[in-house]
């Protein structure tokens, strides 16, 4: 019986790439980006986007991302000249998917056959051929492109602009000072151990699950007259922030990441026809792994968080209401120069903060004092994450309920099978997750961390090796004895 994977697979393989040459080369603490640009782009086909600072990552996780096809599978547009994709239009046809390194360096012409790809339409050209005496009209077919965007070069932002990223999926690389450390703790341990030490799945493991992977890009062609439905929507409402206009258009990511997260489990997609038509139902289980995965980069889309402002809100520390519902007198207010320290103890590397403080501000994220005509900023008390807002228990019974009464022929077999106790491997720590009567909400599966351990996610690394190169929690000597002790016991 051929082995079932799981989501946490595919995390794995992010953290053990290998590039070109052979050498272990992992993406570490970029698991949402890492999964949901993979899922997304190789099982839906959405345009996506990495947007980020130089030297953070980005074409790593597009390499890892392409190094899961055959070749054949994708061409790679580089810095061409405005004539020269139409030299290639016979390779691009042929590839099924298109990697854009650099998108910022494209010249104004090839960014308009994107944009023109992300309508959906065919680009054309037409040139005189000097050998026939002629007009020859080249055609390049609609393709989906990967992209990454330099967001510190502005030479091409005038050609990347609005237009283009309405058409794509967005996300970005972390580029903390936690993030930076976790990379030099790696790149230092790599160069003292053998690649075994570091290396947790073996050339044979990320082989077949390249395979698994294929196999469902394959099947998603092969199956383009399936529909994928999804039961679980309309009982999402409670996480989509309405008050927002762009999250009409933002919400086709989410619930196209879900389909991807499906079908990755193709097995689990219950087929059936309805007039004519063949449907495929996602499960609540799906939905959790896709929110899980997806949702808070979501939010941020959905309501204009700008650039990084999720990394200047975790400066601030939470905000109490006091019982007349205003922020408490406890609560910590900053001024510019102090989120600017912050911000730089914490490695953003900000040179201008007031717009992405102002974009906060009018999004409501964060809220202003004045004091002596000194402005000072907080969180807003009324942020609260939406992906909370999901009772997992309530929305089973609602979609088996809807089930009934919109997918008759198959509510049966749907309910037995995905809606009583629903057991899921969580994709970021490997954890058994289950889902029923006591239902956990998407982000709430972690429990506390137990001696020595200073944090949940510490105390579920497996060796002493991998325990100094991802360490969330700060350690002293004595601490980290005591760690190393833990695992010579166990």
């Amino acid at each position: 019986m051929p082995r079932k994977y799981e989501l946490y697979d595919l995390t794995k393989y992010f953290h053990n790439v290998r590039n070109k040459k052979g050498e272990l080369n992992p993406i570490l603490g970029e698991d949402e980006l890492a999964l949901s640009s993979c899922l997304s782009y190789l099982l839906e086909d959405n345009n996506f986007v990495i947007k980020a600072y130089s030297g953070t990552g980005k074409t790593v996780i597009m390499d890892a991302i392409f190094g899961l096809l055959p070749e054949e599978f994708y061409y790679t547009l580089e810095h061409l000249s405005e004539t020269a994709v139409w030299y290639d239009a016979e390779k691009i046809n042929r590839a099924r998917f298109i990697a854009i390194p650099e998108a910022q360096k494209l010249p104004e012409a090839v960014i308009e056959v994107v944009k023109t790809w992300g309508d959906g339409r065919s680009a054309f050209r037409k040139r005189t051929d000097v050998t026939i005496g002629d007009t020859v009209e080249t055609q390049i077919h609609p393709k989906y492109v990967f992209m990454c965007v330099a967001v510190e070069n502005t030479k091409g932002a005038s050609y990347f602009d609005a237009e283009l990223e309405r058409r794509c999926m967005i996300m970005h690389t972390n580029p903390t000072v936690k993030q930076t450390e976790r990379v030099l703790k790696h790149k230092l341990l790599d160069s003292a151990v053998p690649k075994t030490k570091l290396a947790t799945m073996s050339e044979e493991d990320i082989e077949k699950l390249k395979e698994h992977m294929l196999n469902a890009v394959i099947e998603r062609d092969d199956e383009e007259a399936l529909v994928i439905k999804n039961p679980c929507a309309p009982f999402l409402f409670e996480a989509i922030p309405s008050a927002f206009p762009v999250s009409r258009s933002k919400v086709q990511y989410l619930l196209k990441l879900i389909n991807a997260v499906a079908r990755f489990y193709p097995d689990e997609i219950i087929r059936v026809e309805k007039d004519g038509t063949q449907y495929g139902l996602v499960t609540p289980k799906h939905n959790w792994l896709g929110l899980r995965i997806y949702l808070n980069s979501f939010v941020s889309e959905c309501l204009h968080m700008p650039s990084h402002g999720t990394d200047i809100l975790k400066l601030f520390p939470d905000t109490r209401i006091d019982r007349f519902g205003f922020a408490d007198g406890d609560t910590v207010r900053m001024s510019t120069n102090e989120i600017k320290k912050a911000a730089k103890a914490a490695g953003l590397p900000f040179t201008k903060i007031e717009p992405i403080l102002g974009a906060l501000l009018m999004t409501g994220f964060l809220e202003m004092d004045e004091d002596k005509g000194k402005k000072l900023y907080y969180k807003s008390p009324l942020f609260e994450e939406p992906v909370a807002k999901i009772n997992w228990s309530e929305l089973i019974e609602e979609t088996k309920n809807f089930m009934a009464e919109n997918w008759p022929a198959v509510a049966m077999e749907y309910g037995g099978r995905f809606c009583g106790d629903i057991k899921i491997v969580d994709p970021f720590t490997g954890d058994d997750i289950k889902l029923g009567e006591r239902a956990k909400t998407a982000v709430d599966i972690e429990t506390d961390a137990y001696e020595p351990f200073k944090t949940y996610k510490d105390s579920r690394i497996k060796s002493f090796e991998e325990f100094l190169l991802h360490a969330e929690g700060d350690y002293n000597e004595e601490e980290i004895e005591r760690v190393k002790s833990h695992y010579k016991e166990s």
